[in-house]
């Protein structure tokens, strides 16, 4: 891990990865206020503003951050959550870039932003994080920027949270074509197993029946 970088308030934030220039940039010019204890917890996480210049994360009670995505990976996440909610039936929901709860460990709590999630129309859209075990789907667009996080930290994240089906985006920014990598959790090991590789379309049945045409999902 990368040394922890200070706020205009002198908390420390620790990195999985280097932080880009995007993300330095906006720690210049950001004040947190201090947590409430040695490590992060789940009320000082959700106390924070909604409009911070960068995306933060709360991975067992350290504050990750991340610059803001790029204008072409929120319409690809934009456009294919679309799809989704058009294909999910009623006990379903679907909405980006929203917090889940994966770990509600008192010391160490594991609270992110997936970039689209699929979960039970049982939840209150005015309640915040979504409990794990109420989602069946979450979707990650991978960018330059969080290629480390979106192929391997999250999904071990997403694992262990025991969430059904993990997707992954892959822009022609990050592999040499655009592409739907698709897993579903293996309650043998739990871990996540590949059920495919999709570059013009999704054909599937879970987490329910889906048809997805993916070159309008990313034609530019």
């Amino acid at each position: 891990m990368t040394e922890p970088e200070k706020c205009a308030e002198g908390n420390l934030v620790e990195y999985p990865h280097p932080p880009g220039p995007e993300a330095r940039r906006a720690m210049h010019a950001l004040t947190l206020p201090l947590p409430s204890g040695d490590t992060w917890t789940r009320a000082d996480y959700e106390a924070l503003p909604e409009d911070l210049p960068v995306r933060l994360s709360l991975v067992h009670g350290e504050l990750v951050v991340n610059p803001r995505p790029r204008p072409i990976r929120q319409r690809i996440a934009r456009r294919l959550a679309a799809r989704i909610e058009d294909a999910a039936p009623d006990a379903w929901q679907v909405d980006t870039d929203v917090d889940v709860l994966l770990d509600d460990d008192e010391l160490e709590p594991v609270e992110i932003a997936p970039d689209i999630v699929v979960y039970s129309a049982d939840h209150d859209v005015y309640q915040r994080p979504i409990p794990a075990d109420l989602i069946t789907l979450v979707v990650e667009v991978v960018s330059p920027s969080t290629k480390r996080k979106d192929r391997r930290i999250q999904p071990a994240l997403y694992a262990e949270a025991q969430i059904r089906h993990y997707w992954r985006v892959e822009t022609d920014q990050t592999a040499p074509a655009f592409a739907v990598y698709t897993y579903e959790l293996d309650d043998a090991t739990g871990g996540y197993v590949a059920t495919g590789v999709h570059h013009d379309r999704i054909t599937a049945t879970l987490p329910f029946d889906l048809d997805i045409d993916l070159k309008a999902v990313h034609e530019r």
